[in-house]
């Protein structure tokens, strides 16, 4: 008997009746055995059902978190979610709801999609200090990698990262017009203006490969909890996601030059991002 995969069947089955009834049926039940399906069958199915708006309340924290991913996709898949495997497995693994939701959505709400799984995202991360006006701009003394003095876990020594504050996207272009103009339309209650008036027309969506004529934005967390978002240069939102993982400053270097920078302007364009709080020491 395993009392842990009992408990998370039991809020499964309280959200999704679909496993409830999966649970009763003739099947097998991934990652329940005979014993435990034959415990839970003991229990009156109606007692899985005593508060019919609990799923509802789900539905709602999703569209309230996702406006405008719920606006594009309709809220009968909103509410699909919740009989998915990926809701399943944030429940068997105890992630948090939101962040499983935007792993689901993956491109069914396109650029809109990606801003608000970013900004779900920025919520949840630790706060970061945000730097002062005078923040100093001193470039470290340049180094010769020495492959044998490299750390046993893997990082690299001095090496740069974007900022947790910050989350720099690239979305099929008129995203960033359509994201506000559907969360001007939602107003305050977006469920209720769902519920009434249905899904928007589809957000845009990409024509080329990735990279070509998409929108840059910009999202960053302010120490307040405030959320900002904006365009901003395609080489910079480029250099940053380069940036998403540890890299060494000669790499950036070498980023910022394939993005525009000459030679000798590469340095000082990765001395105003630290300065500025964009990139921070791994």
């Amino acid at each position: 008997m395993n009392p842990r995969a009992l408990q998370q069947a039991i809020v499964r089955m309280m959200y999704d009746p679909a496993f409830l009834a999966a649970v009763h049926g003739a099947r097998p039940v991934p990652g329940l055995g005979e014993a435990e399906r034959a415990l839970l069958r003991r229990v009156d199915r109606r007692a899985f059902a005593t508060d019919p708006f609990r799923r509802a309340r789900a539905v709602q924290a999703l569209v309230e978190e996702f406006p405008a991913s719920a606006a594009a996709i309709g809220l009968p898949r909103v509410d699909a979610f919740l009989s998915s495997p990926a809701f399943h497995a944030c429940v068997t693994g105890r992630g948090a709801l939101a962040l499983a939701f935007a792993t689901w959505l993956k491109d069914q709400a396109g650029g809109a999609g990606a801003i608000e799984a970013a900004l779900a995202d920025l919520r949840r991360r630790p706060p970061v200090a945000t730097p002062g006006p005078t923040a100093p701009r001193r470039r470290p003394p340049a180094a010769t990698p020495d492959p044998a003095a490299s750390p046993r876990d893997g990082s690299i020594a001095g090496a740069l990262v974007c900022s947790p504050r910050f989350a720099p996207l690239l979305v099929p272009a008129g995203t960033l017009e359509w994201y506000e103009a559907t969360r001007a339309w939602l107003g305050p209650t977006p469920l209720q203006r769902l519920a009434e008036h249905g899904p928007r027309p589809s957000p845009p969506r990409r024509g080329r490969p990735r990279g070509v004529d998409d929108e840059a934005l910009l999202l960053e967390a302010g120490g307040d909890g405030d959320m900002s978002l904006g365009t901003a240069s395609p080489a910079l939102v480029h250099l940053l996601r380069h940036a998403g993982r540890p890299r060494t400053r000669a790499v950036l270097e070498a980023e910022a030059v394939a993005r525009g920078a000459t030679p000798r302007e590469a340095p000082e364009v990765i001395d105003d991002l630290l300065a500025d709080g964009l990139l921070v020491p791994a």
